[in-house]
């Protein structure tokens, strides 16, 4: 039988990726052979159409621009967060206190903000600088330990990210019909609807060339689950970065 993946964990490359592999691994194992080929010719229909659409949205000019951003508030909450980890080992206790103050906050949204996808970064930046700013006892740690200006920079940072995102949400939108989004959960189907299929003639008549195939795709899948099981976790399900 073939090994379950949670596809909407992978990013949009990711997925892209791991459906043409999969696809490609069909095709070369004589899907009409194995009375697979109409559910193999949807499903490849399906990650075409996804795929044109992934390309599309890559080649709009704000998604440079996105990246960029990306890329600019990656660097603030990085270099803030190694700052406040350098001044807790400051020869001043009191300077190390008001670190550890802010580090503890900053643990409290777990570690890797970096490398959250793009709307759990998003949210997790706006929580930590709503922290800082309302409770007095960090806002105080911010200012004595000159941060402010790096505070000031994370926070315009990740506003100029999400108005990019929000652009080119709206580019996008309003050029195709089609949302990513949706064409990636129609690829879905057809992909589950192909390994149902597959499956069920295995079982049907068993034979060394559906063993075959089974075989070569759960070790495909096995390659992702092993990237999914080794990401650090993540508060929102959608999969990409903007950089993949």
């Amino acid at each position: 039988m073939i090994n379950s993946i949670d596809l909407a964990k992978l990013r949009n490359s990711e997925f892209l990726q791991f459906g043409t592999v999969f696809s490609n691994f069909v095709a070369s194992n004589d899907p009409v052979a194995l009375n697979i080929e109409p559910q193999h010719l949807a499903f490849k229909l399906k990650l075409d159409e996804t795929t044109g659409l992934f390309k599309l949205e890559r080649s709009s000019p704000l998604t440079e621009e996105l990246v960029l951003s990306d890329e600019r508030r990656d660097k603030a909450i990085n270099g803030i967060t190694g700052v406040i980890e350098s001044y807790c080992n400051h020869f001043v206790p009191a300077t190390a206190q008001d670190a550890k103050l802010l580090l503890t906050n900053l643990n409290l949204y777990g570690i890797g903000i970096a490398r959250l996808n793009t709307q759990a970064e998003s949210k997790t930046i706006d929580a930590i600088v709503k922290d800082w700013e309302t409770k007095p006892a960090l806002s105080a740690a911010i200012e004595k330990l000159g941060l402010t200006e790096w505070a000031s920079e994370l926070k315009t940072a990740n506003q100029l990210f999400d108005q990019k995102y929000y652009e080119r949400t709206v580019e996008y939108g309003a050029s195709n019909p089609d949302t990513l989004k949706t064409k990636r959960e129609e690829t879905m189907i057809a992909y589950y609807e192909l390994r149902k299929f597959i499956d069920a003639n295995f079982v049907l008549h068993p034979s060394e060339a559906y063993q075959k195939l089974i075989n070569g795709l759960n070790a495909l899948i096995e390659q992702y689950n092993t990237i999914l099981n080794t990401r650090p976790v993540e508060t929102e399900p959608e999969p990409e970065k903007v950089a993949d």
